[in-house]
């Protein structure tokens, strides 16, 4: 589904982008602390997500950091708590949208679920406030790097990424196998999330197809065009495995929450019908793109 591909390292436009990485968790928890919206929320999701990838490709010197590894672990609480509250949304919408529940149906549900939202807010906001209270030293300099260290970057992103894909390609055929693989499908996404993320890490912020002024040579460029066309391929296999999961969220929510399944079994066929519609759209395109060529 991936095939073999080549990751073009740069040890400079790698650790610019983990610099910008780190400040952009502190400017999106700015604007999460002020208003934690849906949008927000999912902001501050993505670039806790890139948080990780930046401490996960990193040597050890740089994990063992004392701030670096408490910003990466306090980040990782938040994200938790903040999924807890996204698949909270995505069951009060779906359950109106998709499983077509009226008014009346949905009160008990949202009456509960906006409950645990606000109590999972408050708890989110005490850790956000402590990872804002923890400053990252400036251990990101590519002056200041050895040649030593800089082979241990390019092999950590070089393991990172082959063990990534060697994930994706050996449980995709399990999951478009069987439509009720939902662990394996869960676990493609996010295999695939990571990957993707592992990449953007490095590549070059502004990339214009177009202009190869910025590209060292006709080599490097179709290395790095391959990259890009992995991550077009990657994020619209996150987009798709994405919404399967969200259906499975409510459908496990149903399942688990529901002590009358009579009163809900429209709402569940509505859910579970949309869900194989999204289920069908993966396996067709997943057997429509078994290879990506590249040296």
């Amino acid at each position: 589904m991936l095939g073999y591909f080549y990751i073009h390292y740069d040890l400079e436009i790698h650790m610019d982008n983990c610099v910008r990485n780190i400040k952009r968790v502190y400017s999106k928890l700015e604007k999460y602390l002020e208003n934690p919206t849906e949008e927000s929320i999912h902001d501050m999701r993505t670039t806790l997500r890139r948080l990780e990838s930046t401490y996960q490709s990193s040597p050890k010197k740089i994990r063992n950091n004392k701030k670096m590894r408490a910003f990466n672990d306090t980040g990782k609480h938040l994200f938790k708590i903040n999924s807890k509250i996204r698949d909270i949304d995505i069951i009060l919408r779906k359950l109106s949208t998709d499983g077509k529940m009226t008014e009346e149906q949905l009160e008990p549900f949202e009456h509960s679920l906006t409950q645990e939202r606000d109590r999972q807010l408050v708890e989110a906001r005490k850790v956000a406030l402590e990872l804002q209270d923890i400053t990252v030293p400036k251990i990101y300099d590519k002056d200041e790097i050895s040649r030593k260290l800089e082979k241990k970057f390019r092999q950590k992103i070089t393991k990172n990424a082959g063990r990534l894909k060697v994930n994706i390609e050996k449980k995709t055929p399990l999951v478009i196998s069987d439509v009720s693989n939902v662990g394996e499908l869960h676990e493609v996404r996010k295999d695939t999330k990571k990957l993707r993320y592992l990449i953007e890490l490095i590549l070059p912020k502004d990339h214009d197809k177009s202009d190869n002024n910025t590209i060292k040579n006709n080599i490097n460029a179709s290395h790095k065009e391959m990259s890009y066309e992995i991550l077009e391929h990657l994020e619209k296999i996150q987009k798709m495995l994405g919404d399967i999961h969200d259906y499975d969220i409510v459908i496990d929510y149903l399942n688990q929450n529901t002590s009358n399944k009579t009163a809900v079994s429209d709402t569940l066929k509505n859910i579970v019908r949309n869900r194989e519609i999204k289920y069908m759209e993966f396996v067709d395109y997943a057997k429509s793109r078994r290879l990506i060529s590249s040296k």
